[in-house]
């Protein structure tokens, strides 16, 4: 916490000292004009895509192992894989990489957030934040394994398979691993909801009593989107993931509370 000493000796807003214009609050806090924040913003933005792209590249070499896997864990192994596109093979591995990208990608996402608006935080803000990066990695983790054991299974052992009476199943190779890429990475970033509300009420951006307020309306975008991620007739995995959403969101309001 900073005395009232310590900010007694600060300029008043708006005050320009040495050619600079400091701000009311926090000390040290430089107003910058619009356009260096929003160059600035651009490039902390182009360093997550290029730690990004760097992930993908990485992940690249055992895509091919991980695509096997999980062919062989929810699809039939007498079904062969379906190519229908010289370049279809290629792609489907760099979607799968999508997902260890982004893994890695959203934390680093957070420390440029935490590097653009850390002029502007308090010492004891700037340690929380800190604090975050880790647990979004955790979180995106968190997510993807739910959607890796619970929603996966459904989607190919009950809702393809079914059809199997019917139809016989050809799968492409992309339009499979887009399904799983699309569920994987949307479960991870969707666990990134805590720390997103308490980013931006931390910031200012909302207001605490309003989300609470608003709990009916942010219930239903929650169940629309669970309606989205899981295709499930049984209806079951929807239920489920409605309900770990509205815990995610009520624990964020509980840390937001806390902190």
């Amino acid at each position: 916490m900073h005395s009232h000493n310590t900010r007694n000796q600060l300029p008043d807003a708006g005050n320009k000292v040495n050619g600079n214009t400091y701000s009311s609050g926090v000390p040290g806090d430089v107003e910058e004009p619009l356009m260096a924040h929003l160059y600035e913003l651009r490039n902390r933005l182009a360093v997550v895509f290029v730690w990004l792209f760097l992930a993908m590249l990485a992940a690249y070499p055992l895509s091919e192992k991980g695509m096997l896997l999980v062919w062989k864990s929810f699809i039939s192994p007498e079904l062969d894989m379906a190519v229908y596109s010289p370049l279809e093979w290629i792609f489907a591995r760099l979607k799968l990489c999508l997902v260890f990208a982004l893994a890695v990608s959203i934390p680093q996402f957070f420390y440029q957030l935490y590097r653009f608006a850390g002029k502007g935080l308090y010492p004891h803000e700037k340690r929380f934040f800190l604090k975050i990066i880790p647990v979004s990695f955790l979180l995106f983790v968190l997510g993807a394994a739910l959607g890796y054991f619970i929603v996966l299974p459904v989607m190919f052992r009950y809702v393809i398979f079914y059809s199997g009476d019917v139809a016989s199943a050809q799968l492409s190779v992309q339009n499979t691993f887009s399904a799983v890429t699309t569920i994987l990475a949307g479960f991870g970033i969707v666990f990134q909801a805590p720390l997103l509300v308490i980013f931006a009420v931390k910031m200012g951006l909302v207001k605490y009593q309003t989300l609470k307020r608003q709990r009916i309306l942010i219930y239903s975008a929650i169940v629309t989107l669970s309606l989205f991620l899981s295709p499930d007739p049984t209806f079951i995995a929807q239920i489920l993931v409605a309900l770990l959403l509205v815990v995610l969101f009520e624990f964020s309001l509980f840390l937001v509370r806390l902190l």
